[in-house]
């Protein structure tokens, strides 16, 4: 999913970077040989359509992307978050490639963004000008890619669509969700040939890279060499690193909200099935240089998400930017099989075409699942076993008050047929938590069932039974 309207992929706060009253006419910037001519149309939307019909001419719409521009403002010294209060502040804004249907060559580029002053169109022949400028003037902050596909889609669907959603007359009102990040969702949503819609599963795979603690987020197509290809983008352009540990680390969740990230409760559809905690994988690489890389890959209500770092505090305390409501402990850990490398990870992903698997609690298609498909696929000696602690926990709760009954209706004689009799008695009971539930019930049963005895000859379990 590409984001929500209160929260996701798009943003830490919706601060827009740029203040001003709002005007109901768009504003359409032109570009030629670099320079910029700007007009505002009028509010009614026949003005507004003739002036879009005009910047976008004969063309169709070939690709769309999304773009982000990481930017400060005087209460942020730093994008970087010292603190937990301090958020990430994002401009999102959306680039299109324009095809001529008569020349192959003859391409325009559009960018369309919202912003506290209204709508801007910026146009060019030059995709250099709408990406790295707004108004003329060179945007602020960092750029990146945030999401991009294809499209079909003339452009005279994207004007009626425009003005059948009025864009230019929603305000920008964070209150309200009304905002940059939206308005680039619901143009890409429209527009792409695969939409992301906020709330249901994406089978593209979003990937975090961290450089100085700042993320840049990319994301993948479904087929395996765009993943590959957007991971090299991710690690500097090296596309197959050597895995040389593996480890599983949980974080406890807290609340009933619903998930999209480690900070959130696992929820299905069912309210009932719950998770009480989030699982992911961290993986310890290096390059043929020596140079160590950690990438962690984890399942949410939404997509599978990789991040990657130079550091790896970036990707235990921090997902998508932001930090963990909740402190990663590691679970489980063993050395990589010595011919594992990400390229043979990516080829194992999409086999098992683990992005194509919504996340369903219900069906046990869930963060733990998708942790012990990777870990056990690198691990060089261990599996994992995400049912072992709940098992276990199962086993006695069940176990303990049952067979302590069974025990003395039994009525045991002396230590040893108490022992056994609680044995069997615990193993039966635990079993309906699995195999680790025999062995715990079993055990569990043998010491009750001395302790009966002990009870009994004290004439404690004497006076429980007749009372009975």
């Amino acid at each position: 999913a590409v984001v929500s309207t209160q929260s996701g992929h798009y943003g830490r706060g919706f601060e827009s970077i740029r203040s001003g009253t709002w005007s109901n006419g768009v504003r359409i910037v032109s570009y030629k040989a670099g320079a910029a001519t700007t007009i505002r149309t009028k509010e009614d939307n026949d003005d507004i359509k003739q002036h879009l019909e005009q910047a976008c001419g004969t063309h169709k719409i070939s690709r769309i992307s999304v773009c982000m521009t990481i930017v400060k403002d005087e209460d942020t010294t730093s994008c970087f978050p010292t603190n937990k209060k301090q958020k990430f502040r994002y401009h999102a804004f959306v680039i299109l490639e324009l095809s001529s249907s008569s020349q192959a060559n003859d391409k325009k580029y559009m960018s369309l963004e919202k912003d506290a002053t209204g709508i801007t169109v910026q146009v060019s022949l030059t995709e250099d000008d709408v990406l790295t400028k707004f108004g003329g003037k060179k945007r602020e902050g960092p750029h990146f890619e945030e999401i991009s596909d294809e499209s079909s889609k003339p452009t005279e669907g994207l004007i009626g669509f425009f003005l059948k959603e009025d864009f230019n007359k929603s305000r920008y009102e964070v209150a309200k969700g009304n905002h940059c990040k939206k308005f680039a969702n619901d143009v890409f949503n429209f527009l792409a040939k695969t939409p992301c819609r906020a709330g249901k599963w994406c089978r593209r795979v979003h990937i975090i890279s961290y450089k100085g603690g700042i993320p840049e987020t990319h994301w993948t197509g479904e087929n395996e060499d765009d993943m590959r290809d957007k991971f090299g983008m991710a690690v500097n352009g090296i596309e197959n690193l050597k895995i040389t540990k593996v480890s599983v680390f949980r974080v406890s969740l807290e609340g009933s909200f619903s998930l999209k990230s480690s900070s959130k409760k696992e929820q299905s559809s069912n309210d009932n099935e719950k998770a009480d905690d989030y699982t992911f994988v961290v993986m310890e690489c290096c390059t043929n240089s020596g140079e160590k890389k950690w990438i962690s890959l984890e399942k949410d209500t939404q997509n599978i998400s990789i991040q990657v770092s130079s550091s790896e505090k970036d990707i235990l305390l921090k997902f998508d930017g932001e930090f963990r409501k909740g402190t990663a402990k590691e679970v489980i850990s063993d050395k990589a099989r010595s011919e594992v490398t990400t390229k043979k990870l990516i080829k194992f992903f999409n086999a098992e075409h683990l992005n194509k698997t919504c996340y369903n609690l219900v069906k046990r298609d869930h963060c733990k699942k998708l942790a012990k498909d990777i870990f056990d696929f690198i691990s060089e000696e261990k599996t994992y076993d995400y049912n072992a602690p709940e098992t276990v926990t199962m086993g006695v709760i069940i176990g303990v008050p049952t067979v302590a009954v069974a025990s003395t209706i039994a009525n045991s004689i002396n230590p040893v047929c108490g022992a056994v009799c609680g044995a069997a008695q615990g193993a039966t009971v635990g079993g309906i938590a699995g195999p680790t539930g025999i062995v715990v019930g079993a055990g569990v049963g043998a010491l009750m069932g001395v302790l009966v005895v002990a009870l009994e000859g004290l004439g404690v379990v004497s006076w429980w039974r007749s009372f009975w």
